[in-house]
């Protein structure tokens, strides 16, 4: 009896020391693949990938990362589900079954990619399990020396540094990410026809010629005005239908698609086009001396995302100024989470809460 004491106070000594009896958190020897723990073991016993696990196991993907793989998987921790509303399995609950397996497909790719692996570039293309792809760019900068310590996007969603990228296990590696990854299957116009606060926008995309290649071109980067931002300019969807096209300068709106340029731009490519924040309007996206920029910072220290769009005109041949046809930046519409990176299969959709610029001042 008392050996058996002996050792049951042994045993009590180490849980209290946290020797095998609490869960992980997210920092993970730089390489653990000797030891026998999948992807699947190590999110099942993770406090910080809890929701991740439900919606795992409600979809019966749990199973499918034990497997062999290999599989490189851009996770959200709960901080990203919290970003989209989702704080306990519940909300999960309440979620289409067939469409959260899908999504959590798509967060998932096949072999196993280290930050290292990733070209420095924009837009490296990878095929996700669902058969869609995502993208993966590197920023210019980084919070350390080296290509381990750049800033990397998935689909515009930061992966984060140091201990929470390239958490190497038995069958993958594990990149953390800022918030869940966003994709909608079919087109730039299908999107913007489902979204019922862009129906103003959707009529002046006919009215004005553009919608037809929303549908068609290959690549297209939108920026979508919501209904509320045309109301400030007192247009509506009955006066949009209505409107004179002829009495304005392309620009008016065909800024909005940045005149349809062949251009896949997400929120965060500002780090790659111009590095840190990306505000130079010399590697902004220009159309007729129009400079359009998305700017991106995360604040580690209050962990939010700082984002705008900066718009500047050039007169001439001279300076870059603030836009004197508008505001000088404008804002995502319900916030960057909601409002930036609407990714679909042939380009990406950014709502806005601003106009670019004031109709009445591009009448012909």
């Amino acid at each position: 009896m008392i050996h058996f004491l002996k050792i049951l106070f042994v045993a009590l000594v180490l849980c209290l020391a946290g020797v095998g009896c609490k869960k992980d958190n997210l920092t993970a020897p730089v390489d653990i693949t000797t030891v026998p723990r999948t992807i699947g073991a190590f999110i099942e016993n993770n406090y910080d990938l809890s929701l991740l696990h439900s919606a795992l196991v409600k979809t019966g993907l749990i199973d499918s990362l034990k497997q062999a793989g290999a599989y490189t998987l851009f996770a959200p921790d709960n901080a990203a589900f919290n970003t989209i509303g989702i704080a306990s399995t519940a909300d999960l609950d309440k979620m289409n079954t067939d469409s959260l397996r899908f999504i959590l497909k798509y967060h998932v790719i096949r072999d196993r990619y280290f930050v290292s692996s990733f070209p420095a570039q924009l837009d490296n293309k990878y095929t996700t399990l669902t058969g869609q792809q995502l993208y993966v760019s590197i920023g210019k900068d980084g919070v350390s020396p080296g290509t381990e310590g750049k800033f990397v996007f998935v689909n515009g969603s930061m992966i984060m540094p140091e201990e929470k990228r390239n958490i190497a296990l038995a069958n993958g590696v594990i990149h953390i990410i800022r918030r869940p990854l966003n994709y909608t299957q079919g087109s730039v116009q299908d999107y913007i026809s489902k979204d019922t606060s862009l129906t103003v926008f959707a009529i002046l995309m006919k009215k004005f010629g553009y919608w037809d290649g929303l549908k068609t071109q290959k690549s297209v980067t939108v920026y979508a005005p919501s209904n509320q931002a045309f109301a400030n300019y007192l247009i509506t969807a009955d006066s949009a239908a209505k409107i004179n096209t002829a009495k304005y300068k392309p620009l008016a709106f065909g800024v909005y698609t940045l005149q349809m340029q062949p251009l896949h731009v997400f929120s965060t490519d500002g780090y790659a086009l111009a590095g840190n924040s990306g505000i130079l309007p010399g590697n902004a996206l220009v159309t007729d001396s129009f400079s359009v920029l998305p700017s991106y910072q995360y604040n580690f220290f209050a962990k939010i995302d700082e984002t705008a769009i900066w718009l500047k005109t050039q007169v001439g041949y001279s300076d870059w100024i603030n836009n004197v046809t508008g505001p000088a930046t404008v804002n995502y519409y319900n916030g960057y989470v909601f409002g930036a990176d609407r990714l679909a299969e042939n380009g990406i959709v950014h709502v806005v809460d601003k106009l670019f610029i004031n109709p009445s001042l591009m009448l012909k």
